[in-house]
């Protein structure tokens, strides 16, 4: 029986010489397999070479990125501590100027003193029948510093110790001491409101008690950041500050 074999031969233009080859079909077959892997060890070779190249290009790319970050972290440090220098500069000069000290406009010695109590005209409605903040949490008083964005709420001079009441119908969310607001209440009324009390010489709640408008919660103080007495009073509606000079038309 005979042998299957292949043969080949090669030749060059302009030349006489002609190179011939016979080999067997199976080792034929093993050449080409063998062509076949070698190319695609090349092709796995140059995906690994690109897939290389390309996470070094990225890798430089994020280096790059981060000494950039760096950079704009060491501008916001820098940026961060001017700002507390300046912020620590005004908050100075606005205690040698008494911007927001509220130093009292009248001698409130001179002022009859009011009650404590419940008013009458407060004894006769139930719970929720004022239900958003209406009232003025201090009978006498004057404005001696207004709301803008860098203070939430307004300042009423007022008599020391004078009662502070409730300007709504409202549930006690807390009370406590605060570096500088000193002595304070925060009431939550309905519909998302919420009055913040501050510089309170004492306070007369505890948490989750129901307040009644115009009920007292405590008392003009000079507690906290202060140096005269006045009350520091905040409105609050769904998270958001509002002033209450136009709530209450002042």
């Amino acid at each position: 029986m005979l042998r299957r074999r292949i043969s080949f031969s090669v030749t060059a233009n302009f030349s006489p010489r002609v190179f011939k080859r016979t080999v067997s079909l199976g080792l034929a077959r093993a050449l080409l397999v063998l062509v076949g892997i070698a190319a695609l060890l090349v092709v796995a070779a140059l995906a690994l070479a690109g897939s290389g190249a390309y996470r070094v290009v990225r890798l430089r790319m994020l280096e790059r990125r981060n000494a950039e970050l760096e950079t704009e972290f060491t501008r916001v440090s820098e940026l961060r501590g001017r700002l507390e220098q300046l912020e620590d500069q005004n908050r100075r000069m606005a205690e040698m100027l008494g911007v927001d000290l509220t130093p009292p406009p009248v001698d409130w010695s001179m002022v009859p003193f009011d009650s404590s109590e419940l008013p009458a005209w407060a004894t006769g409605d139930e719970w929720g029948s004022i239900p958003l903040p209406s009232l003025m949490p201090v009978d006498r008083y004057v404005v001696s510093r207004g709301f803008d964005t860098t203070h939430r709420g307004i300042d009423l001079a007022a008599q020391s110790g004078a009662p502070v009441r409730a300007s709504a119908d409202a549930i006690v969310v807390g009370h406590g001491f605060d570096s500088v607001f000193g002595n304070y209440v925060l009431l939550r009324h309905m519909q998302g409101y919420e009055t913040y009390y501050g510089h309170l010489q004492r306070t007369r709640v505890a948490i989750q008690d129901t307040i009644r408008a115009g009920q007292a919660i405590g008392t003009v103080g000079s507690s906290g950041r202060s140096s005269a007495p006045h009350l520091h009073f905040e409105v609050i509606d769904n998270g958001r500050h509002v002033d209450p000079t136009i709530i209450f038309r002042l």
